[in-house]
């Protein structure tokens, strides 16, 4: 008899990478069908369900219909467990006012070595925790990672004070979810001159409906003139983020009808519509790469508009907000109900 037919080849194997869980939230219509697969050991592992452990987050697709809850409790617990200090108390939020903060060298006392590779080692596993369950120490942490070089003193406090608000916030969760596929939320923000070397700070938020899909906490690279300029710097800074998101939602086969970016300074405004055309005396010197952005709102790409400042999502990615104001905006930034979070 002639041999049997060789068995079918097996599928090739899907990678899961974490960015992709949160897009699912906002591209999948039957949650409770999600999977993921992970490869161990050149084998295909295949989990399928509602709920699921990758890289240290659980990823809740079930809790609530159409809503993606992201928590990294056990590797939170792990931070705090290996900082050598013990944490006494906690506080109500990550940073003081004086974050940006440093002396000058003649008064700094740096760290040993040994602390300093401490501070490196946490300030990195804070990275990693920030850009995907808590995104409201990003500010603080954003900070911190400009400090790892030659970390003193007040980075050590710096870095110790957020580790003492993460422990009092140990079970808070993100929120992730879409109200419209068609609609692009962006809240880009810039503070002027805040930095040690007067360097500025971006912050940016993006959400299609509750909780901040993207969000975004840097330096600026340059200085600049005047907060205008900041503002229009930071617009800059993440307007390939922007592109990128609403060409990737197209590529879903979704059309994008409103790209939105708000911004609180109108003179920025102008400056990213109109270009030249609204370059006065004051604004000749900005370089022209920033006049990006008016040919994308030319090409009908993006939609500027205004937006007071207290309604600025991104505020809290530009500076360490106090009281009531942090916890609005983290309410914001974390996708619930200011009345669920009670530190």
């Amino acid at each position: 008899p002639p041999p049997p037919p060789p068995p079918p080849p097996p599928p090739p194997p899907f990678f899961f990478h974490p960015e992709a869980a949160k897009r699912d939230c906002l591209l999948s219509r039957g949650l409770g069908d999600v999977y993921k697969r992970q490869v161990y050991d050149g084998k295909c592992k295949v989990h399928r369900g509602g709920v699921h452990d990758y890289l240290g987050m659980d990823l809740d697709f079930e809790s609530k219909p159409g809503v993606l809850i992201i928590s990294m409790i056990k590797y939170l617990q792990k931070i705090i467990e290996e900082w050598p200090e013990q944490l006494t108390s906690t506080k109500t939020n990550p940073a003081n006012d004086n974050l940006f903060t440093v002396r000058d060298d003649e008064l700094r006392e740096l760290l040993p070595p040994e602390m300093a590779s401490q501070l490196h080692r946490a300030v990195a596993q804070l990275l990693f925790l920030c850009m995907r369950a808590r995104p409201d120490i990003q500010t603080a942490v954003s900070f911190l990672t400009t400090r790892v070089k030659e970390p003193d003193q007040d980075d050590w406090g710096k870095l110790r004070r957020c580790l003492m608000y993460l422990k009092g916030t140990l079970y808070m969760k993100r929120h992730l979810s879409a109200d419209s596929l068609s609609s692009i939320h962006w809240w880009v923000d810039g503070s002027y001159g805040v930095h040690w070397d007067s360097k500025g700070h971006t912050g940016a938020i993006m959400s299609m409906g509750k909780g901040a899909t993207v969000s975004v906490s840097r330096k600026h690279k340059l200085n600049v003139g005047s907060s205008t300029e900041a503002e229009l710097v930071s617009i800059a800074d993440v307007l390939g983020m922007m592109m990128w998101c609403k060409y990737f939602m197209e590529a879903q086969g979704y059309t994008i009808e409103n790209n939105l970016l708000y911004q609180d300074n109108k003179s920025t405004i102008l400056l990213a519509k109109n270009g030249r055309m609204s370059a006065g005396k004051g604004s000749k010197h900005i370089n022209n790469r920033f006049f990006l952005i008016t040919d994308k709102v030319a090409q009908g790409d993006l939609d500027i508009k205004h937006q007071p400042t207290k309604q600025m999502w991104a505020d809290i990615n530009t500076k360490p907000l106090q009281g009531q104001l942090f916890r609005e905006k983290r309410a914001q930034l974390m996708g619930v109900a200011l009345s669920l979070i009670h530190i």
